[in-house]
């Protein structure tokens, strides 16, 4: 049986994820433009990114009655919910319709190709030494890797691995006939 307490405790829960949800609906807008730097590098589709921002207006709601400031409400959002996209769009840029693609079945160990290392070292010569080391790294992975991963190996934050593989991304495109 549940007591009077916790079943005043899932009313006030459930006030607080309708307001979100209704905050939200009326505030669509403004969630779209702050999560539009974020957006085409998160997985997924505007649903989602209303859910994301629905449980970031809930989070700043209780945030906001634990500690007596209603009136931050826009402020304690704007802080979860820019986290939570930045969250989100760090890695790579996904694929939204893998359908699309035909991917080849995994050939015989014996008959795996690597791509020609001349190549491999004539494109990475248009990045910058430390970019170089990276990149070599993650073509030397045998399993997916991520920013976290690559922080880690190679001893900076999160957020310069982000920027170190990006600008490669994006040096290395510019260089590609």
């Amino acid at each position: 049986m549940t007591g009077p307490r916790q079943d005043n405790q899932q009313l006030a829960n459930q006030k607080t994820w309708t307001t979100a949800l209704q905050w939200v609906h009326a505030n669509r807008k403004l969630v779209r433009q702050m999560a539009s730097p974020y957006f085409k590098f998160m997985a997924g589709d505007r649903e989602d990114l209303y859910q994301e921002a629905t449980i970031a207006a809930y989070k700043a709601l209780i945030s906001c009655k634990n500690k007596d400031e209603a009136d931050r409400f826009v402020a304690f959002f704007r802080v979860i919910f820019k986290t939570n996209c930045l969250k989100l769009s760090s890695g790579i840029q996904t694929v939204h319709c893998l359908e699309e693609y035909f991917l080849p079945l995994q050939e015989e160990a014996g008959e795996v190709t690597e791509p020609e290392t001349n190549r491999i070292n004539e494109v990475l010569q248009v990045v910058s030494t430390r970019q170089r080391q990276i990149c070599l790294w993650l073509l030397q992975q045998q399993t997916p890797v991520g920013t976290p991963d690559i922080a880690r190996e190679f001893k900076v934050s999160r957020r310069q691995a982000c920027r170190l593989v990006s600008t490669s991304i994006q040096r290395i495109s510019g260089a590609l006939p």
